[in-house]
């Protein structure tokens, strides 16, 4: 870890003002631990700053809304190269629990926005109009940081959000998605946030669907919690913190949005789901990787209930693990299953500990025994035909035709002769 100490010592050696800010005060008066650690400099010439800044590592500039230095791994530098008052610099500053500055030097907290009253009555609230809405993704923030703190947005805040929550409009879908992923994990309910991004309207704004589908009502014997939007708020909660993951998220966020136009029996919603997720969402997820894992998560995620129905076998497992990710769809039907407000899951539970048992047992046996560099070796000439063999031939395997090359062999041979 970069000396941060010694850092603010030389830059105030220097001329300049450095303190210890925002979410780094606001965790240290909460009692939290913090891993990254946020500095703001004032009134140092930039070449001097930086050329303090290289005897203490690597760095490099960026930033939006102000100018930010990224120093090593965990230190994030906000500078101002003029020599403004404390006072007005944090002005600047998003919500009053980000506003304190602390001189570790005096052990000194400088609080002009009553920031430290805020964090004890656990309230989020805007320092200032007009700089808070510089960066419209503040009002994401702002439910991002309720939840996260289990705080409440101060109401005068959530009537400025709502009043101007047009300008939300202008955030990419790549810091939308970002602010989503701190939404998840890392807050311990995130149910919050949406309940706070729907009460301000950024929610009509950034997924529309999910709003839409309070008016979706589904079978009550079923989902006694009644609306898909409630059933999908219900299950962000059911994982924990460490548990959670990006795929299992938008999984969660898009399995059900066929609902809506599949209503009331709601036959093929998953397909449906799935085609949404492929035309709507491409701002906000982002990465072929990601993409496919949450269009299979989204396409198989009744699998498991039919498992249940149906029966378990180690073939369905197989041919089902080459298509999806299986722990992570066991999560996807946990939230599922948990995210309701029936009593007895029992059934469902047992079918995901058996499903999970089976994968356990046959993950060594997913990778295909034959390769393109066999059929050279069997003789097959047609090279355009490799493709579509080694599929048929990896069904079968699945299917446990043969669990051998010989026996590969020999199937396929057999095929060619019927």
């Amino acid at each position: 870890m970069v000396d941060y100490r010694g850092l603010i010592e030389d830059i105030w050696s220097a001329g300049g003002q450095a303190y210890l800010v925002g979410g780094w005060v606001r965790d240290m008066l909460l009692g939290r631990d913090s891993e990254d650690i946020d500095l703001e400099v004032i009134g140092l010439p930039r070449d001097r700053f930086e050329e303090i800044l290289k005897g203490y590592g690597k760095y490099y500039r960026c930033g939006r809304a102000y100018e930010i230095y990224i120093l090593g791994h965990d230190i994030e530098i906000s500078y101002i190269e003029e020599a403004v008052e404390v006072r007005d610099a944090a002005r600047r500053r998003d919500f009053t629990i980000n506003s304190l500055y602390y001189n570790p030097l005096e052990d000194r907290v400088y609080d002009y926005y009553n920031g430290r009253e805020d964090i004890e009555r656990g309230v989020i609230r805007h320092v200032d109009k007009v700089t808070f809405l510089e960066d419209p993704l503040r009002i994401l923030r702002a439910a991002e940081m309720a939840s996260r703190f289990s705080f409440d947005v101060d109401p005068e805040t959530m009537v400025m959000m709502r009043e101007n929550i047009e300008v939300l409009r202008e955030v990419p879908g790549e810091r939308v998605a970002e602010e989503l992923r701190k939404v998840y994990l890392l807050s311990p309910k995130p149910s919050m946030a949406f309940e706070v991004m729907d009460e301000s309207g950024a929610l009509e704004i950034i997924l529309p669907r999910l709003v839409r589908l309070k008016e979706v009502i589904q079978d009550e014997i079923y989902h006694p919690e009644g609306d898909v939007y409630t059933h999908i708020l219900m299950m962000l909660d059911v994982l924990p913190v460490k548990r959670r993951s990006m795929e299992v998220f938008w999984g969660i966020i898009y399995h059900d949005m066929g609902k809506e136009e599949t209503w009331p029996e709601f036959r093929g919603h998953a397909l449906v789901s799935k085609e949404i997720f492929q035309r709507e969402s491409e701002d906000l997820v982002r990465g072929r990787t990601l993409r496919r894992c949450v269009e299979a998560l989204i396409e198989y995620h009744e699998e498991p209930l039919k498992f249940l129905i149906e029966g378990f076998d180690r073939i369905r497992v197989r041919k089902l693990a080459v298509r999806v990710e299986i722990e992570k769809l066991l999560d996807l039907y946990l939230c599922d299953v948990l995210g309701r407000g029936r009593e007895d899951n029992s059934e469902e539970l047992e079918t995901i500990e058996r499903i999970g048992k089976i994968y356990t047992e046959v993950r060594e046996e997913l990778t295909p025994i034959i390769r393109g560099r066999d059929l050279i070796e069997w003789g097959v000439e047609d090279r355009e035909t490799y493709s579509e063999i080694i599929g048929m031939l990896f069904e079968a395997q699945l299917e446990e035709k043969f669990s051998t090359k010989e026996g590969a062999k020999a199937f396929y041979l057999s095929r060619v002769k019927a």
